[in-house]
């Protein structure tokens, strides 16, 4: 299965390659032989059910988790950026938070970022007293912001309500339009759906199928894809 993910024609176009990529800890297989190309330019989105290995994937392919066995080729740390399903908040406020992603930006961009989010009146209180929601926010408007080459969100959606969900949709796909690649995992199918140009599913720390969206969606070629999709 690893191989069949790694031939897809997309090498040439490839942001990130990984190669029999595994992680064992205290005697526990937990990401088993993966490779994969991740496309550039495009939005891939891991799928799969509660453990399936979705978040530990993406911290391994961003590199800060140490991996038993494999390779992977990717733009330099400089050139990426994470947003976790919590958010880690420095103590500053918000704006310095902002500041720290993304030093010397223009303050009106600044200002721009801010007021698209809702957050415009909370760029001078600490980033640690923000509601969850607004702490997601605001992580993600700094990633975004900085125009890394690669960015990975681990459910960026999780702790938002409809509106700021609509919101951060849109954004990454205008971030994407520009040309950023994006890989993000969700438990939502229907945001799959719309954000999605790769379905990457997991399950049990193997890759179970990578195909383009559209052919996941309505014919996946492995058992374990339409077991997902009979369950969602």
């Amino acid at each position: 299965m690893p191989d069949k993910a790694y031939h897809t024609g997309l090498h040439s176009q490839a942001i990130l390659t990984c190669r029999n990529l595994s992680l064992e800890r205290d005697k526990t297989s937990l990401l088993k032989n993966i490779s994969v190309m991740i496309p550039r330019g495009m939005c891939t989105v891991i799928i799969g059910h509660n453990g399936a290995g979705k978040t530990l994937l993406m911290q391994a392919l961003h590199g800060i988790v140490t991996l038993s066995t494999g390779q992977i080729d990717a733009p330099g740390r400089q050139a990426q950026k994470m947003v976790f399903q919590k958010p880690v908040m420095l103590r500053r406020t918000a704006g310095q938070n902002f500041d720290f992603i993304c030093p010397g930006i223009d303050p009106a961009l600044k200002g721009d970022w801010f007021g698209r989010a809702g957050l415009r009146g909370r760029m001078h209180l600490p980033a640690r007293l923000l509601s969850g929601g607004e702490q997601q926010k605001l992580a993600i408007i700094s990633a975004l912001a900085a125009s890394p080459e690669l960015l990975f969100l681990d459910e960026p959606s999780a702790h938002l309500d409809f509106e700021a969900s609509h919101f951060v949709e849109t954004e990454l796909l205008a971030a994407r339009a520009r040309g950023m690649s994006v890989v993000m995992s969700s438990h939502s199918r229907s945001q799959a759906q719309r954000l999605a140009d790769y379905i990457l599913l997991m399950k049990r720390g193997r890759l179970a199928e990578f195909t383009e969206k559209d052919s996941f969606f309505t014919s996946p070629s492995s058992d374990e894809g339409r077991e997902y999709l009979a369950l969602t």
